[in-house]
Parts: C-alpha cells; sequence; structure tokens
C-alpha cells in the first residue's frame, strides 16, 4: 500500500502540471484563433498572406501542444484511477486480514474460556445438590446443569461455523462483522419545578433529596407538587401575586433555618376537610354570589 500511495502521489502531482499547462495552452490557442478571425476581417486578403501564414501557423502549433497536453492528461488521469482501484483493493484485503485475525483471537478466548465456565458449572451444581432438601437449591442446581449442557452443545457448532468464518472472511466471501454498536445515553428528563413566592419561611427536599430552605418574602424554585403544598398550605403565594411586588426582599435576608416558625412542607400534615381551591383562584378572589331565600310552592294532585 505504501508503494501504491507514493505512486498514486506523483500521479496526481503530474496531473495538476499536465492540467496547468493544457489550460494554458487552451488560453493560447483561443488567442491565436481570435487573432486570425480579426485578420480575415480586417486585412488585405489578396496582398498579406505572409501575415496570414503567420496566424494559422501559430493556431496549429498552440492546437498540436493543447492536444498533446490533452491526451498525457487523459493517459494520466486513466493511470490514477487504476492505482486508485488497486489502491482500495489492498486497503480491503487489508482490513479483510485484520478482521479476520480479529475473530480467530477472540474464538482462541472463547475456546480457552469454554472449559473453565463448564467445570465451574459443574461445581457449583454438585455443591448444590448437596442441599437437595432445599427446593430453590435443587431448581438451580437442575438449571445449571441444563444451561452448561445446552451451552456445550451450542459452542461446538457455534465455534466450528466461526472457525471456518476467519477463511471466509480473509478471502473476501463473507463481510466483516459489524463493529458492536455503542449503546447510547438517554437523557432522563428533570422532574418539573415551580417558582413561588413565599409568605413564611419553609424548608423542604429538592429533587435530589436534599434538605433546602425558603426565606419568607423571597422567591423559591421547589418541585411542583412541594410548590403545590405551600400553596395549599396559605406557606406561598403564585408569583404573580400582587403581594409579591410590595414584599419580596423586606426581610433583608434576616434568616434562621432552626427558627421554630420555619414550615417542615414535607412533614406538615394538611386539614382533610379544608377543601382544595386551586392557587389560581385564590388569586382572582372571586366574591360568592348571595344564595336565594328557600320557597315552598303548592302543586295541585289528582286524587286517585
Amino acid at each position: 500500500m505504501e508503494k501504491l500511495e507514493a505512486e498514486l502521489a506523483l500521479l496526481r502531482t503530474r496531473a495538476a502540471a499536465l492540467n496547468s499547462r493544457h489550460s494554458a495552452a487552451e488560453a493560447a490557442y483561443d488567442d491565436a484563433k481570435v487573432k486570425l478571425q480579426r485578420h480575415h476581417l480586417e486585412a488585405d486578403l489578396n496582398g498579406d498572406d505572409k501575415s496570414r501564414a503567420k496566424f494559422e501557423a501559430a493556431v496549429a502549433a498552440y492546437a498540436v501542444t493543447r492536444d498533446g497536453y490533452a491526451d498525457a492528461l487523459a493517459e494520466v488521469q486513466a493511470k490514477i484511477a487504476d492505482a486508485e482501484q488497486k489502491l482500495a483493493a489492498e486497503r480491503a484485503a487489508a482490513e479483510r486480514k485484520s478482521a479476520s485475525e480479529q475473530l480467530a483471537r477472540d474464538l482462541d478466548v472463547v475456546e480457552r474460556a469454554l472449559p473453565d465456565y463448564l467445570a465451574a458449572g459443574k461445581r457449583f451444581a454438585d455443591a448444590l445438590e448437596k442441599l437437595h432438601f432445599h427446593h430453590e437449591s435443587g431448581a438451580m442446581a437442575l438449571f445449571i446443569g441444563n444451561t452448561a449442557t445446552q451451552v456445550e452443545v451450542a459452542a461446538g457448532f457455534a465455534l466450528v461455523e466461526l472457525r471456518g468464518m476467519v477463511r471466509a472472511i480473509q478471502d473476501g466471501v463473507a463481510p466483516i462483522p459489524a463493529a458492536k454498536p455503542i449503546s447510547a445515553s438517554v437523557p432522563v428528563s428533570e422532574p418539573p419545578t415551580q417558582t413561588v413566592f413565599m409568605m413564611k419561611s419553609a424548608k423542604y427536599r429538592d429533587r435530589d433529596g436534599r434538605s433546602r430552605f425558603a426565606g419568607q418574602f423571597e422567591d423559591a424554585d421547589m418541585p411542583v407538587t412541594t410548590a403545590q403544598r405551600a400553596l395549599r398550605l396559605g406557606v406561598a403565594v403564585p408569583v404573580t401575586d400582587p403581594k409579591r411586588a410590595r414584599l419580596r426582599g423586606s426581610r433583608g435576608g434576616d434568616f434562621d433555618p432552626r427558627a421554630p416558625d420555619v414550615v417542615d412542607l414535607d412533614a406538615v400534615e394538611e386539614h382533610k376537610h379544608v377543601p382544595h381551591i386551586d392557587p389560581v383562584l385564590r388569586a382572582a378572589n372571586f366574591t360568592p354570589l348571595p344564595t336565594a331565600e328557600p320557597r315552598t310552592i303548592l302543586i295541585d294532585v289528582p286524587r286517585s
């Protein structure tokens, strides 16, 4: 492959030089042809044969040069294609050889490990059989014995088939085994949180189980379930509540997380008889309409 790569590099360098010279010859040919055409259009056609012959000779010479470079460039490009094909074949052969050798090494490891596995399984099953009076131990011994037998039989067929693949891969009859896919880690979505405005100081646990403190008249970002509990208990109000604009930061950071009035949102019990009121409805301050006085209506009923 090193020889082919060196040859290919020289051919590509040669092709670049020929292409440059062919472009220059093409431009010179076009210029000479334009001059000859101008002579035909402007010069004295009856008496200026010497100039005409000069222009014609220039056109012919540049055409020969241009065509010569074109032919050489085409031949070099054909050699480049042939070299690239040979190099690709050599690389494929090297990849097949490497893959077949790797498979052979892997099979060697399996063949060395198989007897140890079968022997260890037999020793473990024999040890479990001494506990025959215990149902689970007997079931494990039976399972290990059956599994070892199945593995030994399957390995006999599989190893023979895989040994045949080693030569088939090297000869190009079988494809190179695909690489083991790398399992991509699935991003775990974080539990949602909610920001509320604290009317009382409180402590709670975040989504990672760590203890957190939320000071009075400050915003707090907490798990949604904890935030909803704080809203129901009146420990917090939504951040849209007008009291937030008036009270936020008024404590000036003067907090004692161990103070007796700090509410433990994870331990406090809610009164079950208190109806749940949505915090949005609570913030809207709806006033219930007065109910009408009950009235009695007499209905005539026919006698039977």
